[in-house]
């Protein structure tokens, strides 16, 4: 029972790795109900972030140096199964002899067993390869390219975001979103009354923007140019193009537009989760960011399944805690309106979005924020287009102006 327990404790934070897994095992094995096995998990997970409740515990543990190859043997999984969606879109050319090779050590035909796939598992794999790297680049790589001393962490962690098209998450995301949150600076802040689909846009633009001039502004004080092998925006997307590379070769441009498709997919999803975990909130510029300045969620199926993001709050109060030392904060911190899961499907519907969280706001404004913030928070009400949140502004500036 012991060792049961210590493999939940440990393991849990890899639920999303081991789904990829065992869906990838059941496409090898030509299984004709993955699609069953997907829409199953989905709604499983669902239903899990609606019913599990929260875990405000903190944990410690034993050997939390085992976390570091856990990581790294999820982030090959997840290139294996990006490989075997583009071995199949490749079908019947075998690519990379994947077929031959298994037929050789096992006997099993694995190209005669998906020489008529359906449309179906064409689209589980689709699912498949962007869910593994959406926790890849999202989640584990997250992860990994915070820790900055650690050169294996942080190639292993590009190495997942190079497969969901956005290698500049790990220049942009430590060095621009985390000095920069919550502030008019930062385009993967949401503003208060902004609708999710233009806030995409505005945010991957912006992203793009200044992950250029951060790398220029840190190769100029190296007395490099901006075109140097040393420029990590132009390694990244190096990288990307490596990945299609890979694509083409094996499916041509069917395959660049499946890959295409899944960076279309895991971009999405960080844009989906920059939206609900800043929302609105306020920072005055060059003030130390406090748990109060990012959406907090500790829902278990949420904590588990996206590495412990969701305790998203710690993280930003100090960027250099490990996932696994996130602590809950169930009262100093803002909290989601429910698991990351329901939130994203919210923010999706921009009119229930902004019936629940216009109130969220409101609160935060009267029970979180500094005067400076709230004085702050007034003005932008005022500009939200959100009529519960103008009202908000007006009461502020009438009550200063009695």
């Amino acid at each position: 029972m012991k060792a049961i327990n210590a493999t939940w404790k440990y393991g849990r934070f890899f639920i999303a790795s081991i789904s990829w897994i065992t869906g990838s095992l059941l496409f090898i094995a030509g299984a004709t109900w993955l699609p069953y096995f997907l829409g199953g998990l989905g709604l499983l997970a669902l239903v899990l972030d609606l019913t599990l409740g929260t875990d405000e515990n903190i944990y410690y543990y034993d050997n939390p140096t085992i976390f570091y190859p856990l990581q790294y043997a999820s982030q090959i999984s997840g290139v294996v199964t990006a490989i075997l969606f583009a071995w199949l879109l490749g079908t019947p050319n075998d690519f990379l002899g994947i077929s031959a090779g298994l037929q050789a050590v096992t006997g099993y035909d694995m190209l005669a067993a998906h020489s008529n796939a359906p449309l179906s598992m064409y689209v589980c794999m689709l699912m498949l390869t962007t869910l593994s790297a959406a926790i890849g680049s999202i989640g584990i790589g997250h992860e990994l390219t915070h820790r900055v001393n650690n050169p294996t962490a942080v190639f292993m962690g590009r190495l997942g975001e190079a497969f969901g098209m956005h290698t500049r998450f790990s220049i942009r995301h430590p060095y621009g979103h985390h000095n920069w949150v919550c502030t008019p600076k930062d385009p993967a802040t949401a503003r208060r009354g902004e609708n999710f689909y233009p806030f995409v846009l505005r945010s991957i633009i912006g992203q793009n923007i200044q992950v250029w001039e951060l790398e220029k502004y840190r190769l100029e004080k190296m007395g490099l140019s901006v075109w140097s092998y040393e420029n990590k925006a132009l390694r990244g997307w190096g990288m990307e193009a490596l990945v299609a590379l890979m694509f083409f070769a094996a499916a041509g441009p069917l395959g660049v537009l499946a890959f295409l498709g899944v960076g279309l997919g895991v971009n999405i999803a960080l844009e989906f989760a920059n939206y609900v975990e800043h929302y609105g909130l306020i920072r005055v510029d060059e003030e130390p960011q406090q748990v109060r300045h990012a959406w907090n969620d500790n829902h278990k199926l949420s904590y588990w399944a996206t590495v412990a993001i969701s305790r998203h709050a710690h993280h930003h109060a100090n960027a250099d805690i490990e996932f696994w030392d996130l602590r809950p904060f169930p009262n100093d911190a803002p909290a989601m309106p429910f698991g990351y899961a329901l939130t994203i499907i919210i923010a999706a519907i921009p009119p229930v979005w902004h019936w629940v969280m216009n109130k969220k706001l409101i609160n935060w404004d009267e029970n979180f924020a500094s005067e400076s913030e709230r004085n702050i928070a007034a003005k932008y009400n005022l500009e939200s287009g959100q009529d519960t949140l103008v009202a908000e502004g007006r009461k502020y500036f009438d009550k200063l102006a009695a």
